[in-house]
């Protein structure tokens, strides 16, 4: 989705408009303050921006929420192959801590 030109507002700076948009960042220049900020998008959206036009929002949302989504499937996997880890290296150390089991040798008769 093409945010530049698009108008939002910032908790702090008031509201400003999209000047640029590019590799998971939007430029932000707020007409109030005279200043340009950059912000990770869509992650800025989740508390401090708000896009003036509804639908623009509506979207915005939706693309931070599935973000969030895939983040939180990532997080969930990383946990299950640390636990995995951490079961396999307990294992390891069970195995490691068994005696070896004790040979005899019988005496030859003589």
């Amino acid at each position: 989705m093409n945010l530049v030109n698009e108008k939002v507002e910032h908790i702090n700076f008031g509201i400003g408009v999209i000047t640029e948009e590019k590799d998971h960042k939007i430029w932000v220049q707020f007409e109030e303050k005279s200043i340009e900020k950059i912000f990770i998008y869509p992650d800025a959206f989740e508390k401090f921006l708000k896009a003036e036009n509804p639908i623009v929002e509506k979207n915005v949302l939706e693309e931070l929420h599935r973000k969030l989504d895939q983040m939180e499937i990532e997080r969930k996997e990383k946990e299950r192959e640390a636990a995995l880890i951490k079961e396999e290296l307990k294992r390891l150390r069970i195995l490691k801590k068994k005696p070896a089991p004790k040979t005899t040798k019988k005496k030859s008769e003589n």
